[in-house]
């Protein structure tokens, strides 16, 4: 069984059928994982699942960076 359907399983009784609930809840329990329980769950993406996760990491920073706007410019995102 791969990590993500143990992940499920064993937290199955906190999910709420609402998605900002789901968001709370995923992103408590992952902010309790060691790096190491992390990564194993990395390990098990395929690639296109992957770069979906890298991708939607990279877009977050880039907005970040946007909306501090870094070198003295005005920030960009509002």
């Amino acid at each position: 069984m791969r990590t993500f359907e143990s992940f499920v399983n064993k937290y199955h009784k906190k999910w709420i059928r609402e998605d900002e609930d789901v968001d709370a809840v995923a992103y408590s329990i992952v902010n309790s994982f060691t790096r190491e329980q992390c990564i194993d769950l990395l390990n098990e993406l395929s690639d296109e699942e992957l770069h979906f996760v890298v991708a939607q990491l990279v877009m977050e920073q880039v907005k970040e960076f946007l909306i501090r706007g870094e070198y003295g410019d005005d920030s960009l995102l509002h």
